[in-house]
Parts: structure tokens; sequence; C-alpha cells
């Protein structure tokens, strides 16, 4: 395919995309089709009576809506090697996520969901970003892709697997002629061998480029990338005026004087170096802009000043929900043909506890504007009625579907740049520090905001004038959590999460909050302690206690 035929492929999946907007019965009903073509002659087929199903009323009728802990046993067949037990296509891989329970949760994937759902899917997305930009054609450099990384099939696979296991971002070749398979796959910056810093040296590579697109899946990606072009810029200099590649070398690298010279300038000016001083064509950024995510903005505008920001997908390992068609900045329009959706009214701080069984569920065409939704999913990965946990808010209408805003995940689950970080990881982690099985309430995280974002930890001590003690136990809380949670550690690694700060209070602060709560008429029975915060509320009401005591 060439590369003038990679953009056109793009535009027409976008312009079929737009059409499911007006009418999307015909998409629905293909979905429903392939979903029990692929579930009926499987274990869980003919445990729930699948060849006996012939409407969503049935589906819904045989089949729980049910969380990931159901599906477990079923995964964990697959990974003994066992055929037909969620689809009838082989799953040749394992996509895996921290999850929200602290337990890893592994998601099938298989060529033909690759091949019908993931692929074409991609290609609509991007065909959005092509037509904002008015490109007709693709040319080497002009696309930073930070949404996904090359990997050999065969680099991921544990001996003792009967599959591969790996993140959804890591993606081997094309598995078909509908799977997602763009120009630069080939293209040296892109490659998996990059070295010990592999966002350097791709920022390298394309330093001299004509880069008029920045793609991400979390915007903590693009603004880590922006930091880099500061904090790096002495080597960045060096490099381009040498031609060499981390100060080493390279044949396939020229001097490039005038991008240095520039970068030189803009800095003179103010001391810092934005993207667009590096890439003058830049005209879009895109990545998640709803929830956590929407909090990069600001940070945003200052490493791109100027430059419009659309959202990536909103997708996760189990599957995509929405996928954008215009450049409303966060929401995007339901994707209807990537599975079968379901929705269970919410409020906005749903607990996450797990949905009844048999709890009624709504189509698309009766979700009301402004009300919050919790998600029920099917795929033809395997997860049929399942559970997401994630709340969403119906914002309008694309055509005949919602326009859905990720509101965040239901429960005790924070996470800035993908971490997600839970209540079973932060009491794991400071009972590890304290030593002991059993943890008093004298301590809780708190998310806050920041260049990097990060967390701090509360803790009631006895001398609150003991930095040396909390900033030892903070280092050893921060540690435990790496070890507990894996994509907390690689956004530590990688300078996307600040470390774990310590805020020393007095013994029976935690205490005084509670009881404050309840005179001003909360219930007794409401007020429980948390040991991680999905916001910075805890240390506002902290500073209210303090002026309260003073």
């Amino acid at each position: 395919m060439s590369r003038d035929e990679f953009v056109e492929r793009t535009l027409a999946a976008h312009h079929r995309q737009r059409s499911r907007c007006r009418d999307p019965r015909q998409a629905t009903a293909e979905v429903f089709d392939d979903l029990l073509d692929q579930a009926r002659d499987t274990a869980f087929g003919r445990e729930h009576g699948l060849r006996s199903v012939r409407t969503p009323a049935d589906l819904a009728a045989a089949v729980p809506v049910r969380g990931y802990e159901a599906f477990r046993g079923y995964v964990e067949r697959i990974r003994a090697g066992e055929d037909r037990v969620l689809t009838v296509s082989r799953p040749y891989a394992l996509h895996t996520t921290s999850g929200t329970t602290g337990r890893p949760k592994y998601v099938p994937t298989t060529r033909h969901w690759r091949d019908r759902y993931r692929g074409p899917a991609l290609y609509a997305q991007w065909g959005l970003y092509f037509q904002r930009l008015g490109l007709s054609r693709y040319w080497p450099g002009s696309v930073f892709d930070l949404s996904w990384e090359r990997a050999e099939l065969d680099s991921l696979w544990d001996p003792e697997e009967a599959l591969p296991v790996y993140s959804i971002t890591k993606r081997p070749s094309s598995v078909g002629p509908q799977d997602w398979a763009p120009p630069w796959y080939s293209e040296r910056w892109f490659t998996a061998a990059l070295g010990e810093r592999p966002l350097y040296t791709r920022l390298r590579l394309l330093a001299g480029s004509d880069v008029r697109l920045v793609v991400a899946v979390n915007p903590s990606r693009i603004t880590a990338l922006g930091e880099l072009l500061n904090d790096e810029l002495h080597y960045l200099l060096k490099d381009l005026r040498d031609g060499t590649v981390n100060g080493t070398p390279d044949a396939r690298t020229r001097p490039d004087p005038l991008t240095a010279a520039r970068l030189e300038t803009a800095h003179s000016f103010g001391g810092r170096v934005t993207l667009t001083d590096l890439w003058p064509g830049l005209s879009l950024l895109v990545c998640w802009n709803s929830a956590s995510a929407r909090y990069y903005r600001g940070w945003l505008d200052q490493i791109a000043p100027g430059v419009p920001l659309i959202p990536f997908s909103t997708t996760g390992t189990e599957g995509i929900v929405t996928l954008p068609v215009d450049s409303h900045p966060s929401a995007g329009p339901l994707a209807v043909d990537q599975g079968l959706f379901e929705f269970v009214p919410c409020d906005p701080a749903d607990p996450g506890s797990p949905l009844a069984e048999s709890v009624t569920t709504y189509g698309a065409e009766e979700l009301e504007l402004g009300a919050t939704y919790r998600l029920v999913m099917s795929q033809a990965n395997g997860l049929y009625r399942y559970d997401t946990g994630d709340i969403y808010r119906v914002v309008g209408r694309v055509g005949r579907l919602p326009r859905l805003d990720f509101e965040g995940r239901g429960g005790s689950v924070s996470s800035f740049t993908g971490e997600k970080l839970t209540e079973s990881d932060v009491h794991a982690a400071i009972r590890s520090a304290v030593g002991h099985a059993s943890v008093s309430g004298g301590y809780a995280v708190v998310p806050v905001w920041g260049r990097p974002p990060g967390y701090t930890l509360v803790m009631e001590h006895q001398d609150a004038t003991a930095p040396v003690h909390s900033e030892r136990f903070c280092a050893h809380v921060d540690a435990e959590l790496a070890r507990l949670n894996t994509e907390y550690a690689d956004k530590r690694r990688s300078g996307r999460l600040a470390p774990l700060r310590a805020r020393v209070v007095r013994p029976g602060t935690f205490r005084a909050l509670a009881e404050r709560k309840v005179v001003v008429g909360a219930s007794a029975a409401q007020v429980k302690h948390r040991w991680l915060h999905t916001a910075d509320t805890l240390l506002r009401e902290l500073e209210a206690l303090d002026a309260a005591l003073s």
C-alpha cells in the first residue's frame, strides 16, 4: 500500500464511521451476529445456552452482567492452552492491564478481533486526524506516533506461557488485510531497538523533520516529550550540530545546524523551547482530554502553544467505546461497530460496587442528555456483558448516537497517567512500610496535580517535626507501590509521576475530620476512612481544620 493509498484508506474509513452515526442499525446487527458466531460453539456458549439466543433480549436473559473476576477462570483455561473457551477464533496473545483490584487482568486477543474490529477503528480515527490537517498524502517524518510501540511477537513470549502476554500498546506486525499497518511502522524512529533512552532517541531522529501531528493515548506522553526537549536541550543541540545520535556518530544522520540555530534562538528569548519551536509546522495534538486527563490542558498549551487538541478514541485493553468523528475536544460518539453496549444509570460518584447480575440496562437510543451511566460491554474478544466499571456522561448526540464523555472509573481508583492506583495497592504498601499485618487508619494517599503530577501521603505521627522518619517511610511506601503496580512503576521511572511526598499531621487528625463531617450533617455510617482519595479534597479539609484549631 502506497503512502497516498494509506491516507485515502483512513479518510474512507472516517467517512464510513460518520455514516454509522447517521444510521447505526446495520452495524449493530452485524456486531450482534458476529458475537454469537464467536461465542456459540465454545465452552462459555454451551454453559450459557447461546445456541438458542436470537435477539439482544435473549442474550441478556442467558448471560448475566458480571465483572472481570467472573471471566478469570475462562481466561486461565486459555492461558493453559485450551481452545474454544470464549471464542471460536483462537487467541494468539493476551493483553494485560493492572486492573482495578490490584490483580492483573488478561484479555484474550484473536486475529479475528484485531482484523474485524481494532484495525478498522484505528483507520477511522486517523482519517479524522488527516482530514483536520488537510493532508492527502503521508510523508516520512510528518507524524510522531506515541500511541503504541512496535514489538516482535517472539520477544514478548514467556516460554512458561502458552501465549504471549503484553500490553495493548505494544503491537506486533499486521495480522490481516484490515489490521492497522501505518507506513511509519518500518521507519527508523519507530523501531523498538532505541537503546536506554527511547523517547530522546525518537525526538532526535525526528528533530529535523516536518512533524505536523503528535499522537498519544495519554497526555502525559506529550508533556513528557515537551519537558524532555528542555531538559535535554544541550545534548540535542550538540547531536544536531555534530550529526550524532546520543553522542554517537551515525552514518544515516547528517548535521542539522539550521534546526539547532532555531532552537538556540527560541531558548535565548524565553529560557524554554516548545514543540512548535522544534516543529514550526506542528498543527494538531491528539490525546485523551477527559476525566483526569483534562488537567493536562494548560500544560499542553505551554509546550505546544496554539496547537489544537482533539481526543484519541476512548479505548482500553478490553475494547474501544467511542471514536472521534469531529472537533469536539473530549467526547466522541459511541463506536457501535466495535461491540454491543448497554448502560446502567448511576451517580457520578458511583462507588464502583459490582452491578447486579440481572440489572436493568438501557440501549444507546434511550440515554438522556446530561445523565451518567455505567457501561456494560460485549466484545468479540470473549468478554460478554462485561461490567467495565467505567462511567460515561452523555454530552450530546452525533446523528442517532450519544456523544459520550468518559468521567472515570467507579470506585477508589486514581489515575493521572494510566497508573490505576487502587486502595488495595495503597493499603498493602503502607502495611509493608509499617511492618504489621494490621494498620491503623492514620494514613491516606491523595492525588496532587503538578508538573509532573503525583501523590501525597498524609500520615499521622507523634512528632510532626520528624522529616527524616517521614521521608524514609514515604520512600518505602513509594517503592512498594512500584512493586505492587507495574504501571505506577513505569510512570515513576519515566518521570511522568513525581515521587510520593509526605504530609505529616497530628495524631487524631483523621478522627477530627470525621467528627466535623458528622457535625455538619453527614451520617456516621457513611463517614469511612479512605486509604486512597481520587481528588485532593482531603488536603483542603486539612487546611480548614488547621485554620479552625489555630
